[in-house]
Formats: structure tokens, sequence, C-alpha cells
């Protein structure tokens, strides 16, 4: 089979919300017809999401699913993401969270801009009405002390270039180097593809419900160290000092 979209789920304990993340794909590929493959990439399970996944893809082999684990000791979201990312086959690549939330009903018309031409194409939370509903205050608030900074360092406005979810052309990824090891690697992708000359238009999605606690790995203070200092070496390599 020819693969045309590769989407790579990064997953870690994730058994209570795989199912409805993959049937949605499911429905969705189906819709579309498009040439797709789903890869699960584990950062070291323990819930049964690993069984859950060999199940899911036996259950729905139209969504040609493979399961690739990295060592817990070395994974993280960056480093499962950058593990799916160099195993895909598609020239176009979608990341999709196992968290059964992203509005995933987008992915034609993301699938639409790289097919014209796009490099990058961002799903943009923050403007829908009903964001609020789904995103706790403490996030809102840094996104937008982020996307100001952003606007200051690097001369671009760019609402949401944290969101996971997004579409890619993958070779031209691939090309940048990525090299984060957390959740600062969907940044680094979007830097990256501004500052290489990439093409990058966005969406207007919202997330289909609330965070849930008990499966959100996602921690603010954990990582904005992180999205600070690739802020920074993406604004000194905008200054000469070359970052890839």
């Amino acid at each position: 089979m020819s693969v045309e979209t590769s989407v790579v789920v990064p997953t870690l304990d994730d058994a209570l919300t795989l199912r409805a993340t993959i049937e949605r794909l499911n429905g969705l590929v189906a819709a579309t017809g498009a040439a797709a493959e789903v890869l699960i990439v584990d950062a070291g399970s323990a819930d049964g999401t690993l069984e859950l996944a060999a199940e899911l893809a036996d259950a729905l082999p139209l969504l040609h699913m493979r399961v690739l684990v990295q060592d817990r000791a070395h994974s993280g979201f960056g480093s499962v993401v950058r593990l799916g990312i160099a195993y895909a086959e598609g020239r176009h690549c979608l990341i999709v969270m196992p968290d059964a939330r992203d509005p995933l009903e987008v992915i034609p018309e993301m699938l639409n801009e790289l097919r014209g031409g796009k490099h990058l194409v961002l799903c943009s939370r923050y403007e829908t009405a009903d964001s609020g509903e789904t995103i706790p205050r403490r996030f809102q608030a840094y996104q937008t002390v982020y996307r100001r900074a952003v606007r200051l360092l690097l001369g671009i406005d760019i609402p949401d270039s944290t969101y996971g979810f997004r579409a890619f052309n993958r070779t031209f990824v691939l090309a940048l180097g990525l090299s984060s090891h957390g959740f600062a690697v969907c940044p680094e992708i979007t830097f990256k593809v501004h500052l290489a000359g990439g093409q990058t238009s966005r969406v207007q999605g919202a997330p289909t419900g609330p965070m849930i606690r008990q499966a959100a790995k996602f921690r603010l203070r954990n990582e904005l160290p992180g999205y600070g200092v690739t802020l920074v070496r993406a604004a000194l390599h905008r200054a000469g000092m070359r970052w890839f």
C-alpha cells in the first residue's frame, strides 16, 4: 500500500481513552478514503494500553496500525513523537493525542492545506467561541503570554504554537532535525518550519471535551522551561546564531 498520510499517536497509560480516539480515526479514514496508516508510539504503558492497541489493530484493518514501544527510561513526549515521525511512511503526517479530545473533524481540511503546498497546518484552539469551556484558564493565560513573546521575538503572530494536534509535510520537518524530548517538540516544529521558510496555515478547532485529570500527563510548570528555551533558540537563530 502506498501511504499518503501517517497518523502518530503518542501514548502513555491511555487505555481509558485510546479506543474512542482510534475508532473516531477509523470512521474518518473510512469517510475520506485516504490511504493512511496509524502508528501507536508508546512510552512504556503499564495499564493495558499496548494490549488494547493490538486488539484495535486486528479489529480495524483499514487503519494499517503499527505499534512501536520506546524504553520508558529514555522516553518523553518529544522522544516518542520523533520516533513515530522517523518510522512513518506517509508524505503527510499528523500528530493526534490519545485522549479523545482533538477535533479530528478538521483533518480533511488540514490535508487539503498540505496537498496545496503548505508545510505545516496548526489547529488553533483559542479562536473558537467554545474554547473556554474545555481549556483551563491557566492554560489560556500562558498561551496569551507566550503568543506575545513569539510576536515580539520572532515577528510572527501564532495563536497556538504549542498544541500537539497538527499536520505537516513529514520529509520537510524531518530535514529540520528535531531534538526536543518533551512537549517543547511542538513549538520546535512550529518555529523551525517558519525559520526554514516553510509555509504555515491554521484551522480552527476546539477540543471536544474537558481535560480528564487522571489521563492528563501535561504539567505546565514542567514544560514552561522547555518552551522558553525553544523560543529563545528560535530568536537567536533569527539573529544569526544557527539552531539547525
